[in-house]
This record gives structure tokens, sequence and C-alpha cells, in this order.
């Protein structure tokens, strides 16, 4: 049903991913990709989003393999690379299970990694491509950056405060940023999520560079992409999303004002119109 959304179990290969499912299958499908802060999740970051899609589109948002409520792999990778291709195989087993031949897709900052990586792999399935503050590219560690892939090393309720107030603009101008630090707060420091997350944040911070898909490699991508960045995004710089401009041979940027590392959250009202004009296939 449009507006409302369910969340599911879904076979995915190897693994079971668990997702948020909203819309019509007989609509063109979206994929939505989720970042990888601690306590991440598919629904963290899209909840709001979804029903404002639903309408046009068979929206899915799984949790990425080592995050939320999917499966868990056993032994845990060491390396990036490792869980990256665990979560191409998760993406489009998913696909395979939920019969969608090709989708378009919006990955949000590691998810926008992902989603580079599944055009690579296979891109056949993919029609229309966002990404978001998307890792992939070179980039100067920030800070704030360098404190998130450091945070399992001092876990407490203030340093994740000072954390995800790191995400936006301006906190003060954030109703409900409180409730976002609780929750994914608890999340991330539950005794299960943390033993995954924190093998995964360390194969980040060693790994980080693996993920960067090459100038040769990205130009040979024919989708249409929209880059939406944050210009006042400290944890991933616009840096990245310009050098997917420069690189990508049909992409355009959209650079939003009074905006952080969640767009998605913070200027919805300028990303969805963004969306419905690049997605919506008339």
């Amino acid at each position: 049903m449009a507006g409302s959304f369910v969340e599911k179990r879904i076979p995915s290969g190897k693994l079971t991913s668990n997702a948020l499912v909203a819309g019509d299958p007989k609509s063109p499908a979206l994929i939505l990709l989720h970042g990888a802060g601690p306590g991440a999740s598919a629904a963290s970051n899209w909840q709001n989003c979804i029903p404002d899609l639903s309408g046009k589109f068979y929206v899915v948002a799984p949790d990425m393999v080592g995050f939320g409520q999917s499966d868990y792999p056993n032994p845990l990778p060491t390396h990036a690379l490792t869980w990256m291709g665990l979560r191409v195989e998760q993406i489009l087993g998913m696909m395979d299970h939920l019969e969608i031949e090709s989708a378009h897709i919006v990955g949000n900052s590691m998810g926008g990694a992902l989603t580079l990586h599944l055009l690579l792999e296979a891109p056949q399935r993919f029609k229309r491509v966002m990404l978001m503050g998307a890792v992939g590219a070179p980039m100067s560690r920030t800070p704030e950056l360098v404190r998130l892939l450091s945070f399992y090393h001092d876990p407490r309720l203030g340093r994740y405060r000072e954390l995800i107030h790191s995400f936006v603009h301006d906190p003060s101008q954030f109703p409900g940023l409180e409730d976002i630090v609780q929750a994914r707060f608890k999340t991330a420091t539950d005794p299960k999520v943390r033993a995954i997350q924190e093998n995964a944040f360390e194969s980040m911070r060693n790994g980080m560079d693996s993920l960067i898909v090459p100038p040769s490699f990205l130009a040979r991508m024919p989708h249409r992409v929209a880059l939406i960045h944050g210009r006042q995004d400290r944890v991933v710089p616009l840096e990245t999303s310009l050098y997917f401009l420069q690189h990508l041979k049909n992409a355009e940027l959209h650079v939003l004002d009074r905006c952080g590392h969640w767009a998605q959250l913070q200027r919805w009202d300028a990303m969805l119109p963004i969306i419905m004009s690049h997605f919506v296939e008339e």
C-alpha cells in the first residue's frame, strides 16, 4: 500500500536480508542503500522517506550485511573489500528472489560505494542511479570521518552524540536529533551488533582505499547518475562527488546548502523533487 511499508526477511543468496518494502511490485523498483555509521540501518536512513516514494515506486531498502537485522557472515571478513563483495552478492540475490530484473538505485555514503560496485559487476541490472555523499572516490579523511571510524575505541553516549551532531549542518535546527542519537546509540552498543561492527569498522579503517572505483571503470558506466552532496558535509567531503562528476560520462551534481551528510533527513524538501525528476519515467 502506498504511504506505508512493511519489514520483511528476504532470502538474498547465502544470507537473508532484513528489508523495508513498500509500494506496488508492478511499479518501477527503487532500491535504497544506507550508509555505514555505527548503529546504521535501512530504517534509520530511509523510514521517513519511503512514504513519499511508495506511490511511484516499488521500494526496497535492505539492511546491508554487517548492519541492522540482516544475517551476519561466519566467519567475519577482515577486509573492507570482502565485506563489499558480500553486500554485492546480497543485493543481487535479493533482487533475484523478488524477481526484480532491473531497478533504479540510490546509495548513501557507504551505500554509494556499494552502488558503484553493483554497477561494475551487474550493469544490466540497474537503470538510473543516485549517489548521495558517496564513498568510493579518493578523498581526504576528515577529522569527523576519523572519529567515526574510531568510535568503538571509546563507545560512550557523549562521544556518540558528538559524532551524530557532526553529520548535520546545524544540530540546533534538526528536530528530533536527540531521539536519533539515543536510538542509534542503543543499537550500536548492543553486544551482538557491537561485535560485528567493531570488525567491520576496523576493516574500513585499514581498507577504505580498496573501495575506490578507478576513473577508467567509471568512464565505462552508461547509467544516468544524479549526484547529491551537502555543501556542509563534514564526514564525506564534496571532493568525492566532484571526482564522480569528472569521470562519469552521464552525471549531474546537485549541491544542497544548509546540508551535512544526511541529505535525505536534512533537505528532503530539495531532494524529493530531484528524485522524482530523475527517476520517474514519463
